[in-house]
């Protein structure tokens, strides 16, 4: 690309090569030298040429994007991590994802399945209620903004032009309006107040285009783009199946006329499991119970701000987490310093009690570890670590994402994007915070998940076998792995 590398940041950041570039500047993958990781930081470019009010307007928009990003913790929103102040701009730091775009899968892979789109939108869905909770509407929600990493995690991205609750200041003039023609709501473009409506409408663009391998209302020039949101209908989609009547009704002129986000959820669930979308149709009462868990946890989602970034996105829960529980005080240095191999945490006699091998085949960064010799029985651990935030301790931010995980679950309880998930239930003996659950997905695959926290860590175990229905032998062994790990841990801790 041509570009230079710039100076070690802040004594620790080192750029090793640019990732990509825009109209706002470039990402480079880094290195954070004192912590000896790999993290990606944002560089923007303001021309020297312009005016200082624009150049202002530039820095602000930095700044914001990074106190909009950093008030948030969701596995589906991409973790700032420090904005260092250097040459008169700020440079961001934040996660490095190794994945593509969901413009560059669009552009490389064509119109997507329904079902996947679904639940690519049930992921970024999730990121935009939370932030909207916190007060933040995204106000850029498009393809590229939309991350689709290597190991199947889908992030939103580029908060960039986001607006913050009690945020006083304002972009000025024209650049109210920023945005990508096409994926600006209606009401943006008449000059209204936007709020939630507004991002689940882009967000429904975005799945259009997902889908239809095209843009719902894209001209040849940006104006006509524009104008076409504003007076035309949206195009019967050809290729979106069950979805279809789903991105028609987010793509409704009339904020008052869409779905809302918990309706929405429950439609986007159906689709991805393959069946028809209710909007607008009687709720059952187990969509009703979703929908409360949803408002209950909207109204004390700020627990999900102390949480980190971590684990794949295996089930679409709702985005907003409930209060975290009080729980015993500690020291805010009683945690572990990094998350121990998880290929490690089983003797091999142990893994063959519940596996046919013993065997560990961990991924690239060794958070997680499988054992199994045949699609039979397989066997899962996923070890998180989370460290102080925002002056809560490590304890704190692993049970507060321990929360918002469960709640999560809880939510989904009935039928999800992969099959059914059953009722929450109780362990014993399995770290400091613990539950359990069963999910039995579409191509009859029995699984039994145990979520269970020791300090700051949080561990997934998670045994699946070929069956219509989890089994009594399934738990127990599940149960079994969930105890030797959990002893292992206190005993290094």
């Amino acid at each position: 690309m041509g570009d230079s590398l710039p100076p070690v940041l802040a004594g620790r950041y080192r750029a090793l090569e640019p990732l990509g570039a825009g109209g706002m500047g470039v990402v480079w993958r880094a290195r954070d030298e004192m912590l000896g990781r790999e993290v990606a930081i944002k560089e923007v470019r303001i021309a020297p040429h312009l005016p200082q009010v624009r150049r202002e307007e530039m820095r602000e928009r930095t700044m914001r994007e990074a106190r909009a990003a950093a008030r948030l913790g969701h596995p589906a929103i991409v973790t700032v991590h420090d904005v260092i102040d250097h040459d008169g701009r700020p440079w961001i730091v934040m996660d490095l994802v190794r994945g593509r775009s969901l413009d560059q899968v669009i552009k490389q892979e064509g119109p997507l399945p329904p079902e996947r789109v679904a639940a690519i939108g049930l992921a970024v869905l999730d990121a935009l209620a939370l932030a909207h909770q916190h007060g933040i509407m995204h106000r850029d929600v498009k393809p590229p903004n939309i991350m689709i990493s290597d190991d199947g995690r889908v992030l939103l991205t580029d908060f960039g032009i986001a607006t913050i609750s009690g945020d006083t200041t304002e972009l000025t003039g024209a650049n109210n309006l920023v945005g990508s023609p096409g994926y600006i709501a209606p009401e943006r473009l008449r000059g209204q107040v936007d709020g939630p409506p507004a991002d689940l409408w882009s967000l429904g663009a975005t799945l259009y285009t997902a889908v239809e391998g095209r843009a719902p209302f894209h001209r040849s020039l940006p104006i006509a783009t524009l104008g076409a949101v504003l007076t035309q209908e949206t195009p019967h989609p050809s290729r979106a199946g069950h979805l279809g009547p789903v991105l028609l009704a987010m793509l409704a002129k009339e904020p008052r006329q869409r779905p809302g986000a918990a309706e929405l959820r429950v439609a986007l669930q159906q689709v991805a499991a393959g069946r028809p979308a209710t909007l607008g149709s009687a709720a059952s009462s187990a969509s009703r119970r979703r929908r409360r868990t949803l408002m209950l946890g909207a109204a004390a989602a700020v627990a999900l701000a102390v949480a980190g970034t971590a684990g794949a996105i295996a089930l679409a829960g709702p985005g907003d987490a409930p209060a975290a529980r009080p729980i015993p005080s500690a020291r805010s240095d009683d945690g572990f310093a990094a998350a121990p191999d998880p290929c490690e945490l089983l003797p091999p006699g142990e893994v063959r009690a519940v596996v046919p091998s013993a065997d560990p085949r961990p991924n690239e960064n060794r958070t997680r570890c499988d054992w199994g010799g045949s699609p039979a029985t397989w066997l899962r651990v996923t070890v998180t670590h989370y460290g102080p935030r925002q002056g809560r301790p490590s304890h704190e931010v692993a049970h507060a994402f321990f929360e918002s995980q469960r709640a999560k679950v809880e939510a989904d309880v009935g039928t999800g994007p992969f099959g059914e998930v059953r009722p929450v239930r109780k362990v014993t003996g399995v770290g400091k915070d613990s539950f359990a659950y069963d999910i039995i997905t579409l191509d009859e695959r029995a699984y039994h998940k145990i979520v269970f926290r020791v300090r700051n860590l949080l561990v997934e175990v998670d045994l699946s076998i070929k069956a219509s229905a989890p089994t009594r032998a399934l738990r127990t062994k599940a149960i079994r792995v969930a105890r030797v790990i959990s002893d292992e841990l206190h005993s290094r801790n």
